[in-house]
């Protein structure tokens, strides 16, 4: 795989960059944003840079990351992902399952250009822990049809699939894996389209509806990604450092 990034960005000191969460230095570069105070809300209010724009909200666990087994792995392609965020002025949230100092260990290490704006972890406040919990957008405290939700987890975006995009399971490794340029593709068409999210959702063609299994049993229609429409050879890579 010559001239291709390592998908490890990480190795097994990744732990202790989590594990020791109560050392960490004080002047780190941000700190996770979860609102705990109202109980309406999971997040602050939306900043008004933000107002009539996209909030994407992006799991972490096999959507972005692998990183059960102690190293770091990313899917490549976030660098460009992110980078396309913050020339559209998208609101991105970041909403894991995972503990806080993982989360947050996480986000350092994969935003390089500090385009997430907030970070929800574990917590009380949504997490049950059992099978089949969800992510309330309604939560977030933003316009519904501004809200778009990549998961591996059918289960999160139970009741919001008009507003969901549902990707393979990510497990690490150097595996090719284009998932991350079609989702680039996808928010880009997104972002310069005057369609609400479930208009949108509903009429591109890289995505498809079908039913999915949950972990609870039954099978809701989500929008899946379908990385196969995607076509490298159409997608040219602009430098935009070189341009004047």
């Amino acid at each position: 795989m010559s001239g291709v990034p390592s998908q490890r960005i990480r190795g097994e000191s990744f732990k202790q960059e989590y594990q020791g969460a109560a050392r960490r230095r004080p002047n780190r570069r941000r700190d996770p944003s979860m609102n705990k105070s109202d109980t309406r809300y999971v997040i602050p209010a939306q900043d008004p840079k933000y107002d009539g724009r996209l909030v994407l909200v992006l799991d972490l666990d096999e959507t972005l990351v692998y990183a059960r087994g102690g190293p770091l792995y990313a899917r490549p392609g976030l660098d460009e992902f992110f980078k396309l965020c913050k020339e559209k002025n998208v609101e991105v949230v970041v909403w894991t399952a995972g503990l806080k100092a993982y989360a947050q260990a996480i986000v350092e290490n994969i935003d390089k250009g500090n385009s997430v704006t907030h970070c929800i972890y574990r917590h009380s406040k949504w997490f049950t822990g059992q099978p089949g919990y969800r992510k309330d957008l309604a939560a977030l405290g933003r316009p519904l049809d501004k809200v778009l939700i990549i998961e591996n987890t059918p289960d999160c975006i139970r009741g919001y699939q008009d507003n969901g995009i549902l990707v393979e399971d990510y497990e690490g490794g150097e595996c090719k894996d284009n998932t991350i340029y079609a989702l680039t593709d996808v928010i880009h068409k997104l972002c310069d389209s005057d369609m609400t999210v479930p208009q949108f959702v509903s009429s591109c063609p890289s995505l498809k509806r079908t039913p999915i299994q949950t972990d609870v049993g039954d099978y809701i229609n989500v929008y899946s990604l379908d990385v196969a429409v995607w076509q490298p050879g159409a997608h040219v890579r602009v430098n935009r450092d070189l341009q004047n």
